[in-house]
């Protein structure tokens, strides 16, 4: 049986290219940013152990990065892997498509949370970014003595 991807406006499926499928995480907290990240209101009452069974994403929804081809028939994700690529305007052109899945609106206030959280996730990241090139500039300094 074909796996179809559950992406927002994807239509891949397994029998039409060597695209890789994968799973969602068991993982509670993992799963949960995949569903957030799809943005399909259908998956959020779903439990993990349901969407691990039942759903999957292509390989076109995650970056490069996070992609890790074992060998020539086997690909996986790095343990840490979210998908971040969605294309979530292409309904907009064709509101007919029969492929269409529901995908979750936003309010102006939920917009300005996920704004407000990826500000404060950036701004955690940047005193260990800090932090490395300080302890860099010790190192070369000691060095140059």
């Amino acid at each position: 049986m074909p796996n179809f991807c559950a992406a927002p406006n994807c239509t891949r499926k397994s029998t039409q290219s060597d695209l890789a499928f994968f799973r969602f995480p068991r993982d509670p907290a993992r799963c949960q940013k995949w569903v957030e990240n799809c943005r399909i209101a259908d998956l959020e009452d779903k439990t993990p152990d349901q969407l691990n069974k039942h759903y999957r994403l292509c390989a076109k929804h995650f970056e490069t990065s996070m992609i890790c081809r074992t060998s020539p028939y086997r690909t996986v994700l790095r343990d840490n892997a979210i998908p971040t690529i969605f294309d979530l305007t292409s309904h907009l052109n064709n509101p007919h498509s029969r492929h269409r899945k529901r995908i979750k609106e936003l309010s102006e206030d939920e917009i300005r949370t996920l704004k407000q959280k990826k500000i404060d996730e950036t701004s955690e990241q940047e005193p260990k970014h800090k932090e490395i090139n300080n302890s860099n500039l010790d190192c070369s300094a000691a060095f140059s003595k």
